[in-house]
């Protein structure tokens, strides 16, 4: 994406409207469908309304441009085609409850669509893990080298992360997929309208129960969860964006960028910028920043329906959702353009000192050593190499003899095989025996659970997907019957 798309995107301030006038079509089927079931109106209006309907979505489509969720407009169609009698698709319905129903399946279809982004993402950093089960690299704690990990460890981590998103995404989507229709303006009508129909057309799992929630309150809630979650994402990917490029402002970078992936300076032609990387974390970072004005423009409005909460906080909600679609489909661009030199990230380690923990549990391991006293000798000897350029491996056994008498005034209680074992970083990490550990036994097994995990969320969102079809076929099936008659 060029620059100028990125700015365009940037700019797009205002919802697509012309997907909130066709849930309205929609509506507008699934009205009829239930007012003549349920003997609301008759047979013959039905037909000369589905007609009207039809024709005057023809006609709105080939006329409007934009499209807009414009309910007077379109009535005034329909009456131009059947007459006043044509006003009864309104029947104990309002704007307020349509409104808010496009809403919702305005979320419900984002929330897909941005949880099949995320899906892509997760596959292609579950393939580089994958691949790089062995492959060495620093660990860092307060930005300083603490302990040799893998790729894979590091990488899966992000995946879990990942995975809580998509639980939290999930757990509100279960929360938009309910259905206001039928509640009028809120208190529902004096019309036994059939509410669980007019669901079931929609193709919606379930109702939101109470009047005024379902078109006062919940209309709030709902799109700043939504927002709240996609800004959870955002912190996580941002996160992960960022301690990327900080080890990527290294001379000689262990993960690097393939070269049709990075950006290159107007003058100085030996850069290599990560311009990808830097595009996603300025997603991420206007993600959170725009989720926290769906709070803040929400905040402090009276539970009512009102302008505040209506488009005017559907821009902003559906701001965030475009980018996070954005930032998901370029995450798993970006990850696919890493290239891992596991021989630069092994260098990257053995040149710092962080199997010092190792050597500290080695000597109370094998050699009886309470870890206080292991943790002072493992830090005079890192001194030692500091003071004598010399790095771990660079350590002879006899180094390591002299600062360990020094400390204690006696020799050694382990071996130079088990002094040589703690100090090589490859060693060091397959002996790990905890759960959650960087050993390949247990990478092995969390990247089953990775794969596990996803596969689950592509069954989930096929059924879903599947489920929604099924309702759209059958809402047209039964506004054709009408057609007919």
């Amino acid at each position: 994406m060029t620059l100028l798309l990125l700015l365009a995107f940037f700019f797009q301030d205002k919802p697509d409207e012309s997907r909130l006038y066709h849930y309205q079509v929609q509506q507008h089927k699934a009205q009829v469908i239930m007012l003549r079931e349920e003997k609301l109106i008759s047979d013959t209006l039905a037909h000369q309304l589905a007609h009207a309907i039809r024709e005057a979505d023809r006609e709105t489509i080939a006329e409007v441009k934009p499209l807009r969720e414009d309910y007077a407009a379109f009535e005034r169609r329909l009456i131009a085609k059947i007459g006043p009698q044509a006003s009864r698709l309104h029947t104990g319905r309002s704007n307020n409850d349509m409104g808010a129903t496009s809403e919702r399946l305005f979320l419900r279809d984002d929330a897909l669509e941005i949880l099949a982004a995320s899906a892509k993402a997760r596959s292609a950093m579950l393939s580089l893990a994958e691949k790089n089960v062995d492959t060495v690299i620093p660990g860092f704690t307060h930005m300083v080298q603490a302990q040799p990990t893998t790729l894979a460890h590091q990488y899966t981590a992000f995946i879990s992360a990942l995975e809580r998103d998509e639980q939290r995404l999930r757990e509100a989507y279960a929360r938009i997929d309910r259905s206001p229709l039928g509640v009028g303006a809120f208190t529902t009508s004096s019309f036994p309208l059939n509410r669980q129909r007019l669901r079931e057309l929609m193709g919606l799992n379930g109702l939101v129960d109470n009047g005024y929630d379902a078109v006062m309150v919940s209309t709030v809630d709902t799109k700043v969860e939504f927002a709240s979650v996609l800004s959870l994402s955002a912190l996580n990917i941002g996160r992960f964006i960022q301690q990327f490029l900080i080890q990527y402002s290294d001379s000689r970078p262990g993960i690097n960028i393939a070269d049709g992936s990075v950006g290159h300076s107007s003058i100085m032609p030996q850069k290599r910028n990560p311009s990808d990387g830097e595009r996603i974390r300025v997603l991420c970072s206007s993600i959170v920043a725009d989720a926290q004005a769906v709070t803040l423009m929400a905040h402090n409005t009276p539970g009512g329906e009102h302008k505040d909460i209506r488009f005017e906080l559907l821009e902003r909600v559906e701001r965030v959702s475009r980018e996070s679609k954005l930032m998901y489909a370029k995450l798993a661009t970006f990850v696919e353009s890493l290239r891992v030199n596991p021989d630069r990230t092994l260098e990257l380690v053995t040149a710092d000192y962080s199997v010092m923990t190792e050597l500290a549990d080695t000597l109370m391991r094998e050699g009886n050593v309470p870890f206080r006293d292991g943790h002072h000798i493992a830090a005079a000897l890192a001194n030692y190499g500091r003071a004598n350029n010399k790095r771990p491996l660079d350590f002879t056994y006899e180094d390591f003899r002299l600062v360990y008498q020094k400390a204690v005034s006696q020799a050694p209680p382990i071996s130079e095989a088990q002094f040589k074992q703690a100090m090589n970083p490859q060693s060091m990490i397959r002996n790990r025996k905890g759960i959650g550990g960087p050993q390949p036994a247990e990478m092995t097994r969390m990247l089953a659970g990775h794969h596990k995990n996803l596969a689950s969320l592509e069954q989930w969102l096929a059924e879903r997907r599947a489920a929604i079809q099924l309702a759209n076929q059958s809402l047209e099936s039964e506004f054709a019957r009408l057609l007919l008659r």
